[in-house]
């Protein structure tokens, strides 16, 4: 069974232990993480929808201490939608998870900044652990342990694609390092390796474009 934690840390707090993220609100109002993509090593890949009031700061701006804007997908007059590459210690940590994921809302204003992050119990409480070891025991935790998936804010996937994806997270395929390959998924469900290939590949990208798609509509 999934479960999902989320943790709130006030700015100040951040503020306090120096943490570069709260650089970016010298940039952005807000900052919602959509997707982790690419984790390898000490840096992060995020998918970022960033909320400001000053277009011109934004479109001058190229990377700072917290993030270096790598590719822009949207920008309007009040948000943009972008890829950035962070790497300060709290995303290093969130890189480094091990049955768990962060997971939308994970934000950050002026007052808090809010991870959810969602995994096995195992995953979650080394999560907590790591994060108390950077940020002291001084945050907000509420657990959800009957939390059976985010699928709300996903598209809807037929019930054997569904499956896939669903065991190839569980068995650790999108953690950094991977913990299994195609072919453990295919023997744990009986399928060929290519049906599971094809399966994952059809649903990341429908996943992917729901997101980005759905973070335009909440721009309007």
């Amino acid at each position: 069974m999934l479960g999902v934690m989320q943790i709130k840390v006030s700015t100040l707090i951040g503020k306090e232990n120096n943490l570069p993220g709260v650089k970016l609100l010298e940039v952005f109002d807000k900052i919602e993480f959509l997707k982790q993509f690419n984790p390898s090593g000490d840096q992060s890949f995020f998918l970022v929808k960033g909320s400001y009031k000053n277009r011109k700061k934004f479109e001058d701006f190229e990377k700072n201490e917290a993030i270096e804007v790598i590719e822009c997908f949207e920008v309007t007059d009040s948000y943009a939608i972008f890829s950035g590459k962070m790497d300060g210690p709290v995303t290093q940590i969130m890189s480094m998870f091990k049955n768990a994921w962060p997971i939308s809302p994970t934000t950050l204003d002026s007052e808090e900044f809010i991870l959810t992050i969602q995994g096995a119990a195992d995953g979650l409480s080394n999560s907590r652990k790591m994060l108390v070891d950077l940020l002291g025991d001084s945050f907000q935790i509420s657990i959800n342990n009957n939390f059976q998936g985010q699928w709300d804010t996903a598209p809807s996937l037929p019930r054997r694609r569904k499956q896939v994806l669903e065991t190839a997270i569980e068995m650790g395929y999108y953690n950094a390092p991977r913990q299994c390959r195609q072919r453990d998924i295919a023997d744990t469900i009986g399928l060929k390796q290519g049906t599971v290939a094809e399966h994952l590949q059809i649903a990341e990208s429908l996943i992917i474009n729901a997101w980005f798609h759905q973070g335009r509509k909440l721009g309007k």
